[in-house]
């Protein structure tokens, strides 16, 4: 992971997310800082950047744990919004044992309908100012 890298972008759209997929978010985060705090004495500097972590990503997950009530379209691009800051705290942690490569992945879109509707206002975009489509495509991933 180096500067200007981010997790793999999902295939799938907040309105996709459970209630499972943030609970084994908060799983996996749990037994990190449980593992980082039980391998470092109480009170050191590495035991408190372990409470810190627990402190922080926990926030992010009751966040994110809010956005659940409802499918409006206000709720769903919250969802997304409080979901990718979570990926962004685990994908550090990628390619190690627990992680889900395939699911905790950055989201584009809250659902279907917002994936469309950011499609027609790219072809909108490229046909106003004569943009080669793919040139929007590799912007749409930066």
């Amino acid at each position: 992971m180096s500067y200007g890298e981010e997790p793999a972008r999902a295939s799938f759209y907040g309105a996709d997310l459970t209630k499972g997929d943030v609970d084994a978010l908060e799983e996996f985060f749990a037994a990190r800082v449980t593992l980082l705090a039980e391998q470092r004495s109480p009170g050191s500097g590495e035991a408190r950047m372990a409470c810190a972590l627990e402190l922080s990503v926990g926030i992010l997950i009751d966040e994110l744990s809010l956005w659940f009530d409802d499918g409006e379209p206000a709720t769903l691009t919250e969802r997304m919004r409080a979901w990718n800051r979570v990926v962004f705290s685990a994908w550090p942690s990628q390619g190690t044992a627990g992680y889900d490569e395939d699911r905790w992945q950055l989201l584009s879109h809250a659902n279907a309908d917002a994936a469309e509707k950011h499609t027609r206002f790219r072809r909108n975009l490229a046909t106003q100012r004569r943009v080669p489509r793919a040139a929007l495509d590799d912007e749409a991933h930066r």
